[in-house]
Parts: structure tokens; sequence; C-alpha cells
């Protein structure tokens, strides 16, 4: 037996508008300056004044980024951040927009080297990460700007706590009406990638598209479903836990206009709690229902019988 808890969440346009992204086309700041963070990230939350480039104490880790560049232009929604580093427990990456951590999540490590895919925003962003040892913190800050796009309308994105290795928990965004694990009207893995053709969801031209930036196989995450255009019903946010694996909790944050309005943690994932419908979601009108039922198979639409994945 499930338990439902629902909660409709409206945004005005004018307070999205209030929050916008800041697009700052002058150049990176030398100096980061202070952070804002939320009261749920503020144990994380990246100190005042980090300058571009390394910043860190005498006997604090190491940072050496294969880009050692500090201002940073991508073209793809995710940047892969690598190099080198003597720290041995996994570090962190943020994502810092006009002085606000608009996104952070788990850098690992193994045998002196780090690796993360970092999702980004439209326009100019500070990302930053962090390495741990007993001596304090060091960090790494650089500006990176995501040229040819456009603010997404809708962003979804997933973290989960247990990698490195094989541990696969998978994003969906099913589409109104839309079944789970459908080739036409679920994004996720199998269809919905860079390496993919484009889902042809056109309400809105290409716009409506979705994309999901990376399947990430080895653990933690993230992945980040966007939709930059969207057509009026209700679309579904589904967690699956594709590798079974024991002991995991997942995590979503869900975007409006690039500003994160809503975030949940799972239960415990496990076969009784493989499918975890975290909300549904009106983009056109910028309101979310909380869902936040499990379910053994496939959560279907109303009237429809489960459809199941292909292996991967």
């Amino acid at each position: 037996m499930s338990f439902t808890r629902i909660a409709v969440v409206p945004l005005t346009l004018a307070a999205l508008a209030m929050w916008s992204c800041k697009k700052d086309s002058t150049g990176p700041a030398t100096n980061l300056g202070v952070i804002t963070c939320s009261a749920a990230d503020a144990a994380v939350c990246p100190p005042a004044g980090l300058t571009l480039g390394f910043n860190g104490a005498t006997g604090t880790p190491s940072i050496t980024p294969t880009d050692a560049s500090t201002n940073i232009s991508v073209s793809n929604s995710a940047y892969s951040a690598d190099g080198a580093t003597n720290s041995t427990a996994n570090g962190y990456w943020f994502v810092v927009i006009g002085g606000t951590l608009r996104a952070w999540g788990i850098i690992t490590v193994a045998g002196g080297f780090y690796a993360a895919e970092i999702p980004l925003f439209c326009g100019q962003q500070a990302i930053v990460y962090r390495f741990d040892n007993g001596t304090g913190h060091s960090y790494w800050y650089a500006s990176a700007t995501l040229t040819a796009c456009q603010t997404a309308a809708f962003r979804a994105q997933l973290s989960w706590d247990t990698g490195p290795a094989s541990s696969d928990i998978d994003l969906h965004l099913v589409k109104p009406a839309g079944t789970t694990n459908s080739s036409t009207t679920d994004c996720y893995y199998a269809n919905c990638t860079p390496d993919d053709s484009p889902l042809d969801w056109g309400a809105a031209g290409s716009a409506g598209n979705p994309s999901l930036d990376v399947d990430n196989t080895d653990g933690y995450g993230p992945e980040n479903i966007t939709l930059s255009g969207a057509e009026n019903g209700t679309y579904r946010v589904i967690v699956r836990n594709f590798d079974g694996v024991a002991n995991t909790h997942a995590t979503v944050k869900l975007y409006f206009n690039d500003v994160e309005v809503y975030r949940n943690t799972s239960v415990v994932l496990d076969a009784a709690h493989d499918y975890w419908t975290v909300a549904s979601v009106d983009i056109v009108n910028h309101t979310y229902t909380v869902v936040d039922t499990y379910s053994p198979t496939a959560p279907a639409a109303p009237g429809m019988r489960p459809l199941e994945s292909r292996a991967k």
C-alpha cells in the first residue's frame, strides 16, 4: 500500500522573473564574493571570497584539473570535470549563478583522480570543486559559459547516495497522457540522450523536445532532463532503481526557468520501491503536484497497463 501526499504549488511569472538567472556578459568575476545558499544546503555552502583557480591552505588537498582554464566555453549541457587530487575522499561540485548556489553534487575520487559530469545552466556560471582532508578544504573556481542555449522552462535533476561501483538510478519525464518506458512518450536513458535522435514532442517546435544530459550508470549522478518549451497538460517525473541496488536514497530537484522550486529525497529504494513517482508538473502554468508514491512495477497513466523497459 502506498502513501500519497498532494500539494499544488503555483508560482507567478513575476516571482520567477525576480529570481531569474543573471547572464553576465562582462566575463568571470575574479572574486566570487558571498554565496547565498538555502537552509538545506548550508552544510556544504562554499565560502565567500573564492578567487579564480586554486584556493587552499598548506596541507589541504591538491587539485589539478585536466582543463586548467578558468574561463570555459561549453556547448553541451553537461561539463566533464576531471583531474588529479591527493584527496582520498570524494569531493563536491557546485554551480553558482548570480551569487546563489543553484546545484551541487558528488565528485568521485579513485586512485588519485577525480571525475564528475556537472550540469550547466544557460549562460554564464561559476563552477567550484571542493576536496577535503584532515587539514581542511581546498577549492577550485572557474567560470563556465553554456553557449547556443535558452533557459530551460523546466528541469528535473536526479542524484543518489551510492557509488562509484555500478549503481544505476534512472530519471524519467513522461509527457501528458504518456506511458512510462515508452519509446516515444517517456524521456529516459533509452531514447533521450544527446546520442539519440530527438524525441518529437513538438507542441513548441524543437524547444518542446526534452533532453537527458547523461545516463549515469556508475553512481551518485546527477542526471538532468530539460525542456525549453512545453504543451498543455501534466508531465510526470519518475525515478527507477534500474540496478536494484540496495540501501539507496534518491534526491530529485525540480526547476522552473532554472530556479529550484522543489526537492525531495526518497525512502530506501528496493524491490518494493523500484519506481518512485516524484511529482506531476504543469510546465506551462509553473505548478507542480507532489505525488511521492512507490511501486514495484512501472507506474502507468490512468487506464493504461505498465510497459516494461528494455535492458541497457
